[in-house]
């Protein structure tokens, strides 16, 4: 039976985008612009879902979900927002928000959340999905799919038998990525605690926060907001790609953190046995480490393995054997085989130990550089505005601001121009090499030709005032790309030619 989504905002564009993307998933889909439009639909018609624009005209979201909760129980509901702040996540959370989503947002980001949402009683309201176990049923295990790869990130849980709410989440930039695990006693009566500590997660990383800074922020909030004391576990971690350092901060009696490094050392991490949601003031130590690529996070939460760790019935050395021989490549291989080996160590493990949880994630070592293309243009040319639209076709996949796209054609225009008047003989039919690459947030460009070369050194910059000499060969290309781009750099040479490099941040296409 398909699900039947109500979606409320009065931006015309994101609504219409929202609501192909989410048909295409094979949802019934009602919008509308206004809210109170939408709370009499709502009286009409059972909605399994409600996604509503926090600021609006005539009602806002809150208010339009707590009235429409109050018709339809059992509505999940989503807030969105380009005005997210901590204080309007606690008060969602309040009302029953399931998830809070901040604008500008990805619409595969978004059909994921939905999908999890709707999808939640296959999932015991967590985000895992069942993998099935050839074990004869004694144990089923859970994953995780935040990356989509269970080569990249797993977590292996029991189905049943355990007394604690385990929570994650995970945010990957091309920079950074970062996670959260937590947990907290089955038996606590705060609804939504780990759908506000995840939003609270999400909320404070767009600021660029530490792991340290994220974990003191978060404890200050449910100390503030959550009146009944009880343990929350919570460990935020954070991996700098560019780096490769990796810096961490876990609270806990049952979190026990390694690195598990691709050439077979492994590293516990250090930890605090203290308890977040218990005093505000608690102090947070942030640790940093070097990670080797391919190398793994492993995190354990087992009450049964810290009580053998003090006792003295395991070593730490013996669980660091454990950890470095379960290595390898694919997350999931390895989070499943610490798991089902812990058992091995002593009896109390064995039995008490089913409940552990294990999540590994990999440090892989993902290429910067996404996108690379390389285009002959043959001289003399006949049609600059073919050559023109050609070149902004290719850019556009990439590119999303039209502004610094034009900037950027307009520069390899004006390259190919100057290779065009001065490098070769226009009897000659020559080659100028085209060159286009995304570095991190800059695109790169490199205008190559073969011809005769200029002495770079003589170069002088027109006079700006009257602009004199801006179609000699002295002046125009050099001064307009200089004033376009971020940075250019020419090599020239009798022998080589002249090469011409060019480079600006933009805001690029993901997809």
């Amino acid at each position: 039976m398909k699900k039947n989504i109500l979606l409320v905002d009065d931006e015309e564009t994101l609504r219409w985008a929202l609501q192909e993307a989410l048909a295409e998933e094979g949802y019934e889909i009602d919008s509308m612009d206004d809210g109170l439009k939408a709370l009499e639909q709502a009286k009409k018609t059972t909605y399994d879902l409600l996604i509503s624009d926090y600021k609006m005209p005539t009602i806002s979201g809150l208010q339009l979900i707590a009235e429409i909760k109050k018709i339809q129980p059992n509505i999940k509901a989503i807030i969105m927002t380009a005005y997210g702040s901590v204080e309007t996540v606690i008060e969602a959370m309040h009302v029953g928000v399931a998830d809070f989503v901040t604008k500008p947002f990805k619409i595969e980001h978004m059909k994921r959340i939905i999908n999890g949402i709707l999808n939640a009683s296959l999932t015991q309201q967590n985000n895992y999905t069942v993998s099935s176990s050839n074990n004869g049923g004694e144990e089923e295990l859970f994953y995780d799919n935040l990356f989509k790869e269970k080569a990249l990130f797993f977590v292996a849980k029991n189905v049943t038998g355990t007394d604690v709410r385990i929570f994650y989440d995970a945010i990957e930039t091309e920079k950074v990525k970062l996670f959260l695990f937590g947990s907290a006693l089955e038996t606590t009566s705060v609804r939504n605690l780990d759908a506000m500590i995840k939003t609270i997660f999400r909320t404070l990383t767009t600021e660029d926060i530490s792991p340290d800074n994220l974990i003191r922020e978060i404890n200050l909030h449910l100390c503030k907001n959550v009146y009944k004391r009880f343990p929350v576990s919570l460990s935020c971690s954070a991996l700098d790609k560019q780096k490769q350092t990796f810096s961490y901060a876990i609270h806990g009696q049952d979190l026990i953190g390694f690195i598990s490094q691709s050439n077979g050392e492994v590293k516990k991490l250090e930890s605090s046995p203290l308890a977040l949601n218990m005093f505000p003031g608690i102090r947070i130590v942030e640790n940093v480490v070097s990670v080797l690529p391919d190398s793994k996070f492993v995190l354990i939460h087992s009450n049964a393995l810290l009580k053998c760790l003090r006792n003295g019935a395991i070593a730490v050395d013996d669980l660091n054997k454990l950890v470095s021989d379960s290595y390898s490549i694919r997350c999931e291989d390895m989070a499943n085989g610490i798991k089902f080996r812990m058992g091995e160590f002593t009896a109390e493990l064995a039995t008490e130990g089913k409940d552990s949880v294990v999540i590994v994630s990999t440090f892989e070592n993902r290429p910067v550089t996404s996108w690379e293309e390389m285009t002959p243009i043959t001289m003399p040319i006949e049609n600059f505005e073919k050559l023109l639209i050609q070149i902004d076709s290719k850019l556009s996949l990439v590119v999303k601001d039209g502004f610094n796209r034009y900037a950027i054609v307009a520069s390899i225009i004006e390259a190919i121009m100057n290779a065009s008047t001065f490098a070769y003989d226009h009897r000659e039919k020559k080659d100028v090499c085209v060159k286009f690459a995304r570095l991190g947030e800059e695109v790169i460009v490199e205008v190559n030709d073969h011809g005769c070369g200029f002495d770079v050194q003589g170069y002088k910059e027109p006079d700006t005032v009257s602009y004199n000499e801006l179609t000699k060969k002295s002046g125009r290309g050099i001064f307009l790309m200089r004033r376009l781009m971020d940075r250019v750099m020419i090599q020239s040479s009798k022998e080589m030619g002249t090469a011409v490099y060019m480079a600006k941040k933009v805001a690029c296409n993901d997809n």
